[in-house]
């Protein structure tokens, strides 16, 4: 059974450890997926928009000047090139007022020498990650024209071939499909007056992403994202190799803390099964006397009950000791089960014990043993008066048993701070040290032969510690050659 309730608790609990890594390291994946998709569109973004200020800058260079600006350049042109106050060098008005010239563009052919050192197109920073990429023009004809490619191989047949794919793209998609466009954010946004498409091509290992304004004109960048999937796969092995050694190392902590978890109910299972059989045995012994008994009263049915006599006492004595032994069984199973719950009191704890030792003092002196007490005056205790009487007895009972003949009992109860403290100290064979730490448990005998000539059933201590732990108290045992065995109760004051 143990076994079975050891495995049951490795199993589930790897069941939630492995339920909460792959969560944990599945969203950590997705996560990193998820910026690297949202890196690689801000990069295809810039790259658009980076287009179209080159689409727009060459149209504006092949743009030709407007005559009135170069008559207007001629007719205030008196004395040449040099002394031209509306001229390249030295017009601040120029600057001002020519919208369209060359001094005051910032693309224009002034600003040149400062464009090649911080180049629009080789030196022009766009963010993310470098990845390549062509960006297409695609008017109402839908013929794709290439604007601009960096570092990756395309014609107009592929070009064509990559956005009848991409038209295609959202027609119909299975559930892996989806998921994994919804990874790559692939997604159609409508605006004020433009449409923005997005997607993923997996046989060509090309993401894409497509501006269309009303005037039908579109932008298209097909960017090779294969940097983007070979990091994700070897974040992929990454985890997974996390993974199993994390789930390896969560099946043995689990296989410790299950036997770790386990073990008091290993122990006190062990203590079931011997308890089961003690009791068992306990008694077995008196009903067989009385079932032998009742055989011999049945064989002579004609004897009187005078003849008869000593078989029906020794019959009610047997039944006393099974009825005692029930009961110490029943107080010990109602305490497992916590139904030990009587009214606490304010208790005289001196009147308690002077009461137990005068009922002693006569079975001391038939056992020729001296008992002495020593009590302190109003001692008061919180608890349930019949218990601590209990409690007394048993205590009172093991030190006049095993006192030995002509031997010594001492009773003492005073406060300590704010403990009442009893002791009870015996002369006698001391316990031997193996058998202290088991002197509590149920049926646990030092001397078998001699418990059971003294009439018990290894019961009274067991139930001894449970009344005082009951009462939120301690209790515990010396014993050696010099002091003889001194059992000591601390109980909470009032």
């Amino acid at each position: 059974m143990i076994r079975k309730l050891r495995q049951k608790f490795v199993l589930i609990n790897m069941l939630f450890v492995l339920m909460i890594l792959t969560t944990m390291l599945g969203v950590i994946f997705i996560s990193y997926c998820r910026s690297s998709v949202r890196d690689s569109t801000l990069f295809m973004e810039s790259a658009i928009q980076k287009a179209l200020r080159t689409e727009q800058r060459e149209l504006f260079r092949q743009e030709p000047q407007p005559k009135s600006t170069r008559e207007r350049g001629t007719q205030n042109n008196p004395t040449g090139t040099q002394n031209n106050p509306a001229g390249t060098q030295n017009n601040p008005a120029g600057v001002q007022n020519n919208p369209t010239g060359t001094q005051n563009n910032p693309a224009g052919a002034q600003k040149a020498p400062a464009g090649k050192q911080n180049g629009w197109r080789n030196e022009e920073r766009i963010p993310g990650p470098r990845l390549p990429y062509t960006v297409l023009f695609v008017g109402s004809s839908g013929i794709p024209t290439i604007v601009e490619s960096q570092d990756m191989d395309m014609d107009d047949a592929l070009a064509a071939e990559l956005l009848e794919a991409a038209k295609a793209d959202h027609a119909s998609r299975g559930i892996v499909q989806n998921f994994f466009s919804w990874l790559v954010k692939a997604e159609v946004v409508q605006g004020d007056g433009w449409v923005r498409k997005s997607g993923y091509l997996g046989n060509y290992g090309l993401r894409y992403l497509c501006y269309t304004s009303r005037d039908g004109n579109s932008r298209v960048i097909f960017t090779d994202i294969s940097y983007i999937r070979e990091s994700a796969f070897r974040n992929l092995i990454t985890f997974f190799g996390i993974y199993l050694v994390a789930a390896l190392l969560f099946f043995f902590l689990s296989f410790w803390l299950s036997s770790w978890a386990l073990a008091p109910v290993e122990k006190a299972w062990e203590q079931q099964n011997r308890f089961v059989a003690d009791a068992s045995h306990e008694l077995k012994t008196p009903i067989t006397v009385i079932l032998a008994n009742l055989g011999i009263l049945s064989a002579h049915p004609d004897d009187t009950v005078r003849k008869q006599l000593r078989w029906i006492s020794n019959t009610k004595e047997e039944a006393e000791r099974m009825r005692l032994l029930v009961e110490d069984l029943l107080f010990l199973a109602k305490s497992d089960a916590g139904a030990l719950a009587p009214a606490f009191q304010e208790v005289d704890f001196s009147n308690c014990v002077e009461d137990r030792a005068l009922n002693f003092e006569s079975v001391a002196f038939e056992r020729e043993v001296a008992l002495e007490s020593q009590v302190a005056p109003g001692l008061k205790v919180n608890g349930s008066e019949g218990q601590l009487k209990q409690l007394l007895t048993i205590l009172l009972d093991n030190a006049v048993k095993y006192a030995g003949n002509k031997g010594h009992v001492n009773l003492t109860a005073q406060k300590k701070q704010d403990k009442v403290v009893l002791q009870i100290q015996n002369t006698g064979d001391p316990i031997a040290k193996e058998d202290l730490p088991h002197i509590f448990e149920r049926f646990y005998r030092t001397d078998k032969s001699r418990v059971r000539k003294e009439g018990g059933y290894g019961l009274g201590l067991a139930i001894a510690e449970n009344i005082v732990k009951h009462h939120k108290g301690s209790i515990r045992c010396e014993s050696s050659a010099e002091t003889g065995t001194i059992f000591t109760v601390e109980l909470a004051a009032v």
